[in-house]
């Protein structure tokens, strides 16, 4: 591609830059082992030539820092964004399990009159909640999916990975297991006598 061209700095600074100094400067060392000593050479002579320091010199190890310390730190934010998010969800299925266990109360007696033992009431209700966040984790993994296709139609680079996508299902697994014990060792501990006579 023909998208460069390379012109005498004087003339760059007249008539492209209209400025009279160096904005910054690039310098390939040949040598990777002597980036330390060449930024600390490079350093002392615009010292010398300054007679000041009124420049910033970096490398590029310390971009490379900057910019995994930036990362780490969005890494945190989201993770906690995700942490608040599942605990406000967990939350928000606990109250719906609880709701349900008080409007099938006689149900649940009419189980336990049946021949149903309390474990059997315990795991129906863990695992409705489970399958509840479970198909929440899967249109969260499909809408993550889709969001990311649109991006990338738009022009952004999106790498797609299976580890989060497992990682999002599962939270949202473990999500049902946590926050529907509660509800569902409820249900588990009425009394079926009390249950039936329940409108």
């Amino acid at each position: 591609q023909d998208d460069i061209a390379f012109i005498p700095i004087t003339t760059g600074f007249i008539r492209v830059f209209g400025s009279t100094y160096l904005g910054n400067l690039t310098i390939k060392v040949s040598d990777v082992s002597k980036v330390d000593e060449t930024q600390e050479s490079i350093r002392s002579l615009l010292i010398e030539r300054h007679k000041k320091e009124d420049f910033m010199v970096r490398n590029m190890a310390s971009i490379l820092e900057m910019a995994t310390s930036t990362q780490n730190t969005f890494t945190l934010l989201l993770g906690t964004i995700a942490a608040i998010s599942l605990l406000v969800g967990g939350i928000g299925v606990m109250n719906i399990m609880l709701v349900s266990v008080t409007e099938r109360t006689r149900e649940i007696g009419i189980r336990m009159a049946t021949g149903a033992r309390r474990s059997d009431i315990l795991m129906q209700f863990n695992i409705e909640a489970v399958i509840v966040c479970s198909i929440g984790g899967v249109l969260g993994v499909v809408s993550g999916f889709a969001a990311g296709m649109v991006l990338k139609a738009s022009g952004m680079s999106v790498i797609f990975s299976v580890a989060p996508a497992v990682l999002a299902f599962s939270s949202a697994f473990c999500t049902g297991m946590v926050f529907g014990y509660l509800p569902a060792r409820k249900a588990a501990r009425l009394e079926p006598v009390m249950s039936l006579a329940s409108e």
